[in-house]
This record gives structure tokens, C-alpha cells and sequence, in this order.
């Protein structure tokens, strides 16, 4: 069990967009409610974070794989999987990724365009095989959802996995159909258990032990733009940070 409120401590310094020094500004007052339902989700060891991911291969879908990348986040940012450590803090084994500027001004200024100017947080789980396993615990923590935030593409705007409002998830196919699991208990600011597992034409989603296998011909994540390179894209919109706690990555057959 790690100590949250350690890491909400940090974001003030990792996070500039959340820091503010006027007791009545909503952004300030947000960050006082994450911390305390952060603290208060420690007396349920469902919600508290673990390092009980398997490194033992199991799956529904493949009768081998290769464990390729295992991670506790205990030591630095693991640049081969995440990209470049900007934006992003390990901190008491955990994963913290924010955004990168916190006005518009501010951005433009630094990089010397009007697009992509890293206002929200966003990661990257690169090197992801063809076919695959996939154990990851995460979060976003964030006040509500808003437009299309947060938002998980599993490959490159093939394949998104996202919170439905009313409850649970939804796994969206790229000019496909949709698929709801409303017993998954998928929100913000809880801890999400995450099993992927792919090949092209079928995927196995599972999210807190809830979930389905899907086949269908718009199942894969290879985008021609993309140059075969797949992988993971996180993003959390306004008033947003992003954990991970854990991940187990198989290469399989």
C-alpha cells in the first residue's frame, strides 16, 4: 500500500496547472478533494494501490507469450516504453504524468506553435507486438469527464476503451461497433485493473474482472499513418493527472 497523499504533494511541483495559492480558486479546492478521496480510498484495500500484477503468463486467447516489459516504476522512466521522461515523475513506485505547460500563452511561447501544446496530460506505451497480453493498473484523476476526455487508444485511433458516465466501460471499434460492460465499475479516481489481450480480428478486454472477448473484422490496431509501429495513448484532458502502478507486457504467439 503506498501513501497517496505523498504523491498528491508532488503534483503541486510536477504540475504547475494545479498549484494555486487562492484558497477559493476551484482548480485549488479540486486538488484538496482529490487528496482527501485519495486518503479516505486507503481504508478499502480495493482501491488502494499493490504490486500484485502477474508476471506468470495466462490467457485466454494464447497458450504462450514472452514477458517483454515488466514494470513496478521503482527506478527511472523506462525511455525504450514511455518516450522521453518529460512531463512524467516516479514517485513511491508510481507513475505520475501531467501536463507539460499550464496556459496556452505559456506553450505557445516555448515551442513556437498554436497545436499540440501539452495542456493535458499524455502518455505513450510504445512497442506494443502484434499479438499480445497486457496487465496495467491505472488512473485518471480528475474533477469529471468532459468532452472525449479521458481517453485510452489501444493502437493508434484504432481502438478506444472509455469511461461511460452511467457507469462501467465502453470499447469502441474505428468505423465499428461499440461494445458497454456496465458491471466493470470503470471511474475516475479509482484504481483500474486492466487485461487487454489481442490479435488482429479479436480482442479480450477486462477491466476489474469485467469484460468480454470481441470478434470482428474492424478489430486491430494497425493504422497504415502509423509505419507499424503500435502502441498505447493515454490523454486526460483539462484538470487532469494520469498513475500507473503497474505493467506486465506479453509478446505472444
Amino acid at each position: 500500500m503506498k501513501l497517496v497523499s505523498s504523491i498528491y504533494c508532488l503534483l503541486f511541483t510536477l504540475c504547475p496547472v494545479f498549484a494555486s495559492e487562492n484558497p477559493s480558486d476551484p482548480i485549488n479546492n479540486f486538488e484538496i478533494e482529490k487528496q482527501r478521496r485519495s486518503e479516505l480510498s486507503l481504508l478499502d484495500d480495493s482501491s488502494a494501490s499493490n504490486k500484485s500484477a502477474p508476471t506468470v503468463f495466462k490467457s485466454e486467447l494464447f497458450k504462450s507469450g514472452k514477458l517483454i516489459y515488466s514494470d513496478d516504476f521503482i527506478g527511472a522512466v523506462n525511455k525504450e516504453f514511455w518516450g522521453q521522461p518529460k512531463g512524467k515523475k516516479i514517485k513511491d513506485g508510481i507513475l505520475i504524468v501531467g501536463p507539460l505547460f499550464k496556459s496556452k500563452e505559456e506553450a505557445m511561447k516555448a515551442l513556437k506553435r498554436d497545436h499540440h501544446l501539452g495542456l493535458e496530460p499524455v502518455a505513450h506505451i510504445n512497442l506494443i507486438p502484434e499479438k499480445f497480453v497486457m496487465h496495467l493498473r491505472y488512473q485518471f484523476a480528475k474533477p469529471e469527464l468532459t468532452p472525449g476526455r479521458p481517453s485510452f487508444q489501444i493502437g493508434h485511433h484504432m481502438i478506444h476503451l472509455g469511461i461511460v458516465k452511467e457507469g462501467g466501460h465502453r470499447v469502441k471499434l474505428l468505423d465499428g461497433p461499440s461494445f458497454f460492460e456496465p458491471e466493470s465499475e470503470m471511474a475516475l479516481n479509482k484504481w483500474i485493473d486492466l487485461v487487454v489481450e489481442y490479435e488482429l480480428g479479436k480482442i479480450r478486454v477486462l477491466v476489474n474482472g469485467h469484460g468480454n472477448t470481441y470478434e470482428h473484422e474492424k478489430v486491430t490496431i494497425i493504422n497504415p499513418k502509423a509505419n507499424g509501429k503500435h502502441r498505447f495513448t493515454f490523454k486526460g484532458g483539462p484538470e487532469c493527472i494520469i498513475l500507473f502502478d503497474s505493467v506486465r507486457l506479453w509478446d505472444c504467439q
